[in-house]
């Protein structure tokens, strides 16, 4: 269990890493030469949505576990699902292989909290 939840906080610090790099330089995570405004504004968007959630998915199954631990965790992998869906579309198969390994972690980790 306790493995489990050190790698469920190192996958909430990774969500939480790709969240601020998308907000301060969303070109690195977009591929594109020089970020448009609407690129900006949505690395924006991701961030403010990914920092608060990877820090609950990270601190909250440590403090609360049970029913609160489950449901932060399950939003998260809910969030890293998405991310991956997006990666397939987008046929950026590091995203879709990082989100569903974090997809992963958080539904396991929520179970075991359960």
């Amino acid at each position: 269990m306790t493995a489990l939840l050190v790698a469920n906080t190192i996958a909430a610090l990774a969500s939480i890493a790709f969240a601020v790099i998308g907000g301060v330089h969303p070109a690195a995570l977009s591929d594109s030469g020089t970020p448009t405004g609407g690129e900006r504004f949505y690395g924006w968007m991701y961030a403010v949505r990914g920092v608060p959630l990877g820090v609950a998915a990270g601190v909250v199954p440590l403090w609360w576990a049970g029913p609160a631990g489950t449901v932060v965790l399950l939003a998260a992998a809910a969030a890293q699902a998405g991310d991956a869906a997006i990666g397939v579309v987008r046929r950026k198969w590091t995203m879709i292989a990082g989100a569903a390994l974090l997809t992963l972690i958080h539904a396991v980790a929520a179970l075991a909290v359960a």
